[in-house]
């Protein structure tokens, strides 16, 4: 299953773009799964940027201890805020806070496959540079997820 997780990560981060419904597909896959009641599962199984992080990039990674000011609150609240302030922006200029494009779904997978690039370009360096997990202790997505009680 984790492989099958990171060759899926793969094909949205670099057929994304080109195909944008790949966007809309992985967050609608995301919103089953917690719906499912996995949430608590989503980042040590179900996440396909951790799988592919774990199964691909362990091997690469070293094995360093993740530094405390990538655990602190204050920095993963800070990175929250701005990857929803980022998110709100790239939804704005879709044009998808007016009335309900009639290629919403293809804007919204553009969207969505620009924030899990975005992500990518922080969570690949600092696989290499410190852990493969480095970034799932202040990704925002985990950090949501712990907001929402059982």
């Amino acid at each position: 299953m984790r492989i099958l997780l990171s060759i899926a990560y793969l094909i949205v981060i670099t057929l994304g773009l080109r195909y944008p419904i790949l966007g809309t597909l992985v967050f609608s896959y995301m919103g089953l799964v917690i719906i499912v009641g996995k949430r608590k599962k989503w980042c040590s199984s179900y996440c396909p940027r951790g799988s592919f992080l774990d199964v691909m990039i362990s091997r690469l990674s070293p094995t360093r201890p993740i530094p405390l000011w990538l655990l602190s609150k204050t920095f993963r609240r800070t990175v929250l805020v701005m990857f929803l302030g980022f998110f709100g922006l790239q939804l704005y200029l879709s044009g998808l806070f007016a009335p309900w494009p009639e290629d919403g779904l293809i804007r919204l997978g553009t969207v969505l496959v620009r924030m899990c690039i975005l992500s990518s370009a922080i969570a690949l360096p600092l696989a290499f540079w410190n852990n493969q997990r480095a970034w799932c202790s202040f990704c925002p997505v985990g950090n949501i997820l712990r907001r929402i009680p059982q």
